[in-house]
């Protein structure tokens, strides 16, 4: 049996449905500020690239209720990496509109690696992107169980999108937490 690395154990840890709740607030009259409610799920998947170790598909949907009144439906897929070769994870863009010869989604290109650092309560992940003339800056929180036991994983974590350009200026703050079933033991 292999030791994993902490990332290793960060990346394993986000398998499955998670409840996650963002708050959105823009700087721009025509970026809608609110609070998005909804469900999330990291699907294992078979990985597209020979230096990948192992894929995630990340797929969320839920409303976004603006602050103006507004009820929107939304949804986002991305496919998170993790490469064994550099202990490290990283998120890719899902291209639209196509599927694979195996039904599943394509990957596109690089959203952002992740940079992390072990600090005393949880893991912290740093990346960006520059899509066009916008700058996102991504900072998510890995908060692990000191000891990793059987069954016992990562319950909760947070991402936040920090977005500045000339089309977007906005933060984005969403809080994700374990969508447990009542047929789980000790739940």
């Amino acid at each position: 049996m292999s030791v994993k690395t902490p990332i290793q154990a960060i990346f394993e840890g986000l398998k499955g449905s998670w409840r996650l709740r963002r708050s959105l607030s823009s700087s721009l009259a025509g970026f809608p500020s609110g609070i998005f409610e909804g469900t999330a799920t990291f699907t294992p998947r078979q990985p597209s690239a020979h230096s990948v170790a192992a894929e995630l598909l990340y797929s969320e949907q839920g409303e976004l209720r603006t602050d103006n009144g507004f009820t929107l439906r939304a949804n986002r897929k991305y496919i998170y990496r993790y490469n064994a070769d550099e202990d490290k994870i990283s998120a890719w863009f899902v291209k639209e509109d196509t599927k694979q010869t195996d039904g599943g989604e394509e990957v596109d290109y690089l959203f952002h690696g992740l940079e992390m650092e072990d600090k005393p309560q949880a893991w912290i992940g740093k990346g960006e992107h520059l899509c066009e003339l916008d700058m996102y800056w991504a900072y998510y929180e890995f908060r692990m169980p000191k000891i990793v036991e059987e069954g016992h994983s990562m319950d909760v974590f947070g991402v936040r999108y920090k977005v500045k350009g000339p089309q977007k200026d906005y933060t984005s703050d969403t809080a994700y937490e374990r969508a447990f079933t009542a047929n789980l033991p000790g739940r």
